[in-house]
């Protein structure tokens, strides 16, 4: 249901770090959990180079916080925590999911996939302490709400961060809820808008923008979304489509979707929903869960958890792959289907497993990514089979002529201070480090790590 899913009670063996790259713990939450556990999402860095994150669980509370970093000051070389929100079993949203945005005056906006309200779920705000005050206020902007018998059509259980256009409105997903005609009446997911409340107003509006039908049409939208400067929204869904993947029971739930959400024209209020690829297991790639990166000419850059050619199992004896990266290329003038391909088959060990999230350019057009296992490092799932503990990875682009990317293993965890299980996207400082979280590791009981990487 959110990315904590993925989180293991694994045994842990350790070997030193092998990579060339310099890795730095920025911080490792503490086992008493005052400030949270189980890091999830994408950090998010301000203008002064602080970073903001979010927990799944702990924190004063018990159901998750989201923190702030401060870098060191002159001289200085550890950063310093502090807990902005801790959230508890309340109207406030528990189990956070990342993904962070921040407007003009400091403010956070994210989501939280459990209680509220409804025990739905929710979308809030964190407002920045007043003058000569030191706590932040949150405020619940929406709580979902969906319920077949009280013909209520909304999402339910955000699963994903959000995205801001420029005028204040924001974007998301819910993994159920959505429409009424699913049997089991849990819905298979939606896309939502809320927009800022009107001037004189203080309620913000939400809208489901689309409501996933199951099957063929995807369900289970796991990813946050990406948003283009036409104000089209491209998607994945983790299950649904026409692919063969089943659960343990034999069940077919699809291997997930790839989508587009254009806008109304003009006169207009719907959007019209574009299924650009449907996962097929295999060699083809299934499940997506990270967030998709668009570069200048239009295409669509994206990973899958499981697929592809690789020899990871999924522990009842059958082979899954360890993963993809793929890349969809615009239509030709004219037509209307996008290009599919794999650029990268991961491979277990050493390159990496299960990637989680997406992609983050550099410069020179080359891409990074994290995998959520894989690698040199020794962790070890209960069955004490060595499923490793995530690298981070460099795809650079094939010469004029050429069409096969190469990889290159930037950082192998080793499940020791240095964190295990990264997951979401990295974010970039001005200095080209590599700034991420690891779900596991760190001391004693291993709540996670906040690290930095220079490649």
């Amino acid at each position: 249901m959110t990315l904590l899913r993925n989180v293991l009670a694994l045994t842990l063996f350790a070997a030193g770090p092998l990579s060339a790259a310099t890795e730095k713990t920025l911080y490792q939450f503490p086992s008493d959990g005052t400030k949270g556990c189980y890091p999830v999402g994408s950090l998010l860095r301000d203008n002064a180079g602080a970073l903001y994150g979010a927990t799944f669980y702990c924190g004063s509370g018990g159901y998750g916080t989201v923190y702030k970093l401060t870098p060191p000051a002159p001289g200085q070389t550890k950063w310093s925590a502090s807990v902005i929100h801790a959230f508890a079993e309340s109207n406030g949203g528990a189990a956070l999911n990342g993904d962070l945005v921040m407007d003009g005056s400091g403010a956070l906006y994210g989501t939280a996939a459990e209680y509220g309200k409804n025990l739905q779920g929710v979308v809030f705000r964190l407002n920045p302490p007043a003058p000569g005050q030191t706590k932040w206020t949150e405020t619940v902007l929406h709580a979902f709400y969906y319920s077949l018998a009280y013909n209520r059509s909304d999402g339910s259980v955000p699963s994903s961060g959000l995205v801001r256009d420029p005028n204040g409105v924001l974007y998301g997903t819910t993994y159920y809820g959505g429409t009424l005609s699913d049997p089991y009446a849990i819905g298979y997911g939606t896309v939502y808008q809320l927009a800022p409340p009107a001037p004189g107003q203080t309620n913000w509006k939400e809208t489901v923008l689309y409501r996933f039908m199951g099957g063929t049409d995807g369900e289970n939208p796991s990813a946050t979304l990406v948003r283009d400067n036409s104000g089209v929204l491209y998607g994945t869904t983790f299950s649904g489509g026409t692919g063969g993947c089943a659960d343990i029971f034999g069940n077919v739930l699809g291997c997930g979707t790839v989508f587009k959400l254009t806008p109304p024209a003009p006169g207009n209020t719907k959007w019209t929903k574009t299924t650009l690829h449907h996962f097929a297991s295999g060699t083809d790639g299934a499940q997506p869960l990270g967030k998709l990166f668009i570069d200048g000419a239009g295409a669509l850059y994206g990973t899958t958890t499981a697929g592809g050619n690789g020899p990871c199992g999924d522990g009842i004896g059958g082979t899954v792959g360890c993963g993809t990266v793929y890349k969809l290329t615009p239509p030709a003038p004219g037509g209307t289907v996008w290009p599919y391909s794999i650029i990268r088959n991961f491979q277990g060990a050493p390159d990496g497993a299960s990637p989680q999230g997406g992609l983050i350019p550099d410069a020179a057009g080359n891409l990074y990514g994290t995998t959520f296992g894989g690698g040199s490092g020794l962790c070890s799932d209960p069955y004490y089979r060595n499923v490793g503990c995530g690298t981070i990875y460099k795809l650079t682009a094939p010469p004029p002529g050429q069409a096969a990317w190469t990889e290159t293993v930037v950082y192998a965890f080793q499940g020791l201070a240095d964190g295990w299980e990264p997951v979401a996207e990295l974010v970039r400082d001005p200095a080209g480090n590599l700034l991420g979280v690891g779900q596991l590791g760190g001391v004693d009981v291993g709540y996670g790590t906040v690290f930095q990487v220079t490649p």
